[in-house]
């Protein structure tokens, strides 16, 4: 079987041009009707029309031979009277042989050859005009297919944009459910962690409470103890015991301190400060263990940094402490420096290099890293012969990195370590007045008369505390009042007349916070106020001291909100109970 499409090609148009000039020939006997019609193809095919042409070989041979040359119609007479035609013309695309119906001589006739040749034109346009229709119909039948395919195709189209829609909106509902359900879970989760946040804080401030408490009455009643007559030994005995409860005070405040670093809890404070002064004071504090051991203590500050800064002064001391304290601890011989170092110029102000190196035991290599993990020390040992939780570290490169900086240690075994920070400082504007600064620069002082006629009402449930402070207070010559809570306390305001009061905050009954919203609404009331004593005649507000166990930033800011006019923390140190009272009885 022949496949290939060149022949296919080629016997399509042979099939198709037989057609056309087969209808050719139809047209032009429907105009000449009775005329016979033979069409002799350059192929060699040929087509008959119209009435039977009995043309003889020999005269078809002349007609052909004279059409070819003369390009005319040319005829010739053949039997029975009969005149026969040939033609070559490009319409028929061939030789055209043909007779009239009736025996004229065509050549003869007026106007004979034209009125054939004008018959051809006519049947040629009459077959134009039939392939005009024909594709016309054609075009019209494709446009109405490609009408139902575009039709089909938009009904298709919009078939699958509804069920699109749909799945979209099927899915929305599905996303907006799911979107919901872990919105709801989110909620759920975050409410669970603001719980556990607030279940944590609360411990804490508990936690702060319930271990300051006896450490208030430890050390407060060891500063009394080392007051009385006291021989050498029963010294040496309080001592041992105040240092013991201070070591346990800085176990209970890293722990803390800690718990509200994770907690995210501990704000840095913003204030001016000596930085020099502050430095000279780390190493101050450790001279005279340094001098028992024969370890000598220095400090050195690079010029190029500023004398006075902005920050947090209490926390940068708390690092140095704790750097230092370790460097002491593990340092039997040689020397312990604090140095600062000036790094370069930022855009706020320098970057500041700290460093604390000591000639000690160092640290193995293998451990460098693990000593600012909680609760890890370098070695085991460390533990039984030297002490610690290992709780310092960890708490000062958290400092650090809440400083803007980054923490790092140097070391090498039996030779020694140095632990270096880097932190940015701002320098602080020179002015005459500065916060925590007495007004005027004058220390504050109150004779033994106004001592002796002031009047101090101590709120506070706990006994041994009540009793604590009571003793202070008292041998100072200040006049007291005791009261065991809020209520006690709003009925002595009532009965008696009080110039200071000293608010224990977490009390049985009704606690200080309440106690002190009591008074001032009290004190706002002109009504109210004439009932009592305390606050009837007074120009200005009582003056109300917070005393409590709590001792996060949050406590403090509670209560300035209450209304209290001071904050002190438990455990109560005598002259710093001293110095805010006498501070606040001088302004009132």
């Amino acid at each position: 079987m022949m496949t290939d499409p060149t022949f296919d090609n080629i016997f399509d148009d042979l099939v198709a041009g037989n057609e056309r000039q087969q209808a050719f020939l139809r047209l032009l006997t429907e105009l000449l009707p009775g005329c016979g019609l033979r069409l002799l193809l350059p192929e060699g095919i040929t087509l008959f029309a119209g009435e039977e042409l009995a043309i003889t070989p020999v005269v078809e041979k002349k007609l052909l031979a004279r059409a070819k040359t003369r390009g005319g119609i040319v005829g010739e007479k053949g039997g029975k009277g009969q005149f026969f035609y040939a033609l070559e013309s490009e319409a028929p695309e061939g030789v055209l042989f043909f007779t009239l119906p009736d025996q004229a001589d065509l050549r003869q006739l007026p106007l004979g050859e034209a009125m054939f040749r004008n018959t051809m034109q006519l049947a040629n346009l009459a077959q134009e005009r039939e392939e005009l229709d024909a594709e016309k119909e054609q075009f019209v039948r494709h446009i109405n297919i490609l009408k139902q395919q575009h039709g089909k195709l938009i009904e298709d189209n919009y078939r699958q944009y509804r069920l699109n829609q749909e799945k979209d909106k099927e899915y929305a509902k599905r996303l907006e459910s799911e979107i919901s359900r872990q919105t709801a879970e989110l909620r759920e989760a975050n409410a669970r962690l603001e719980e556990i946040s607030r279940l944590k804080s609360d411990f804490l401030a508990n936690m702060s409470h319930e271990l300051r408490t006896p450490m208030n009455a430890i050390i407060g009643f060891t500063e009394l103890l080392s007051e009385t007559k006291l021989d050498g030994e029963q010294n040496e005995y309080a001592q041992t015991i105040r240092q013991s409860a201070f070591s346990l005070l800085s176990l209970i405040n890293d722990i803390l301190d800690l718990a509200k670093i994770e907690a995210g809890k501990l704000d840095l404070e913003l204030l001016p400060y000596d930085l020099s002064e502050v430095v000279k004071n780390v190493a101050a504090m450790f001279k005279i263990p340094a001098r028992e051991k024969g370890v000598e203590v220095a400090f050195c500050l690079d010029q190029r940094l500023p004398p006075r800064v902005l920050g947090d002064s209490n926390r940068l001391r708390q690092i140095l402490v704790n750097l230092a304290g370790n460097a002491m601890k593990f340092t039997e011989k040689g020397r312990v420096d604090i140095l600062v170092n000036y790094v370069q110029e930022t855009e706020q102000g320098v970057l500041a290099s700290f460093s604390v190196r000591d000639t000690g035991i160092g640290i193995p290599e293998a451990r460098r890293l693990a000593v600012f993990e909680k609760f890890t020390q370098a070695d085991g040992s460390t533990t039984r012969k030297y002490g610690g939780t290992g709780l310092g570290l960890a708490i000062c490169q958290q400092l650090v990195a809440l400083m803007g900086g980054e923490i790092a240690v140097e070391s090498e075994l039996g030779k020694g370590s140095t632990f270096l920070f880097t932190i940015p400082l701002v320098a602080a504007k020179e002015s005459g007045k500065e916060a925590g600064m007495v007004e005027g620069g004058r220390a504050v002082k109150v004779d033994a008369a106004a001592m002796a006629a002031t009047r101090i009402l101590l709120v506070e449930d706990n006994a041994v505390n009540q009793k604590l402070a009571s003793i202070i207070i008292s041998r100072q010559g200040f006049q007291l009042g005791v009261a065991a809570d809020g209520v006690e306390a709003l009925e002595q305001i009532k009965n008696q007349e009080f110039d200071l009061v000293l608010m224990d905050v977490q009390m049985p009954n009704m606690d200080g916070h309440t106690a002190t919203k009591k008074i001032r609404e009290i004190e706002a009331d002109p009504v109210k106020r004439r009932d009592y004593v305390s606050l009837r005649e007074r120009a200005t507000p009582l003056r109300v001291i917070g005393l409590t166990a709590h001792a996060r930033k949050e406590d403090e800011q509670a209560c300035y909100e209450s209304g209290m006019d001071g904050f002190l923390t438990k455990p109560i140190v005598k002259d710093k109970l001293i110095a805010t009272l006498t501070a606040v009885l001088q302004d009132k």
